[in-house]
């Protein structure tokens, strides 16, 4: 089994041939960060995966999409408006 030593180019052509500029290898973990986050993964446990050693630059990375931030807002709503309707 080949050993990749330096990826560099490959990710540059794979990048090229599927049209996407402005990207580099360092945005993915950004991107695994944020999905596992939004996947519902606790911060520490990402943390971990990453390596960091504090919380904040954790943080730095996990990235939340708006329509997750919405999703987490109607959940509250729906919390809430249950409650009221419990209430009356």
């Amino acid at each position: 089994m080949a050993r990749y030593l330096d990826i560099k180019r490959s990710f540059a052509s794979a990048l090229r041939k599927a049209g996407i500029k402005d990207f580099k290898f360092h945005d993915l973990r950004h991107t695994f960060a944020s999905q596992l986050v939004m996947a519902g993964v606790d911060i520490t446990t990402i943390k971990e995966l990453l390596g960091h050693k504090t919380l904040t630059m954790t943080l730095r990375y996990a990235h939340l999409a708006p329509s997750h931030k919405v999703k987490a807002v109607d959940l509250l709503d729906a919390k809430i408006n249950t409650g009221i309707e419990r209430a009356g």
